[in-house]
């Protein structure tokens, strides 16, 4: 009875909240080639074979091809026989060593740290080798997503990390959909629309869970100009609320109707890190350290409650003086809450 009793309570067992797989098989394959190739050996059907039925290379061929992008076999035996490449050997080899020696449940568990309770992370992380530099979260199917990160000789990492854990805290946002869904539910079909834009600040908030708190620099561990670059665009922190205040206003006001109208108007504030990431993670770090994490938390997965306590905040910062700190307009915020 006993063991029937133990095997029923391992059954109802929940699923772990992490799974975060690490599958650097293409670059690998690719790098096999690459040795060859230096050495000046012969590459053999088996060594490209082997390269082209990984799981990395195949999701990356389905994905260009979702976006009706020419991505071929010919062109990528083209692209690791190049001059170029063969030279990068070396440094890729030595970055992907690098990179694989990231703890992926760590990386993934401080994401969860920003994150409600329900939150999972389930999800496979691709470094590759690959012509386009570009890096993305991409669905393949029904199958969990992926992160495709560029193998960069520049990243050490700790930007490797870093870059992990911003998009392991947006596939963990995503894993609660249902819930945020549910708080929308019953709202004017103009304030769901507007609420659900404000999302875009997530960016800053995935930003400031990779860094890991509110006192750690959001680039710490890049160069002295990366680090230069945001704290200018910090500067420009009162005229960025106040240009997405803007952009809420005219959907709710119905300026703006539709995906296409709104994407148009809100794409600048994504940029290298515009608006959606300095005001995101301004507002955030500033409720953290005036109403602790789980308040956080809370604007996290309602945006409105994280404009609600950031003006509260805010104005108890600015009724010391110092810096001056814009802030959501009154109304803006009554016509979110009291649809």
């Amino acid at each position: 009875m006993l063991l029937i009793a133990f095997g029923a309570t391992m059954a109802l067992a929940p699923p772990p909240r992490v799974d975060l797989v690490l599958d650097a098989s293409e670059a690998r394959a690719a790098l096999v080639i690459l040795r060859k190739e230096e050495a000046r050996q012969p590459v053999t059907d088996a060594d490209w074979s082997a390269l082209f039925a990984t799981v990395p290379y195949q999701w990356l061929r389905a994905r260009e091809a979702s976006m009706g992008r020419a991505f071929g076999d010919d062109d990528f035996r083209a692209f690791l026989g190049s001059a170029a490449m063969i030279a990068r050997r070396p440094a890729l080899e030595a970055t992907l060593d690098a990179w694989t020696r990231a703890d992926m449940r760590a990386l993934a568990q401080q994401a969860l740290s920003y994150l409600p309770e329900g939150a999972v992370i389930r999800a496979r992380v691709f470094p590759e080798i690959k012509p386009k530099t570009n890096s993305f979260v991409w669905r393949h199917g029904e199958d969990g997503p992926a992160i495709f990160l560029y193998l960069d000789e520049h990243e050490s990492r700790d930007q490797f990390a870093n870059t992990v854990t911003h998009e392991c805290h947006h596939i963990g946002l995503q894993s609660i959909e249902a819930e945020q869904q549910r708080l929308l539910a019953g709202l004017t079909p103009k304030v769901k629309t507007t609420v659900e834009w404000m999302g875009g600040l997530g960016e800053g908030e995935a930003m400031l869970a990779a860094a890991g708190g509110p006192d750690v620099h959001p680039h710490a561990i890049d160069d002295s100009a990366s680090r230069a670059r945001w704290d200018n665009d910090m500067e420009h922190f009162n005229g960025d609320l106040l240009a997405l205040q803007e952009l809420f206003v005219d959907i709710l006001d119905g300026r703006l109707v539709g995906d296409s109208a709104i994407q148009a108007r809100a794409a600048p504030f994504w940029g290298y890190q515009g608006a959606w990431y300095t005001v995101g993670y301004r507002m955030s770090t500033i409720v953290e350290k005036r109403f602790g994490r789980p308040a956080v938390i809370r604007g996290i997965v309602d945006p409105r409650v994280l404009l609600t306590l950031y003006n509260q905040a805010a104005a108890e910062h600015n009724a010391g003086g110092g810096e001056y700190l814009s802030t959501w307009s009154p109304d803006l915020l009554k016509r979110l809450l009291n649809p």
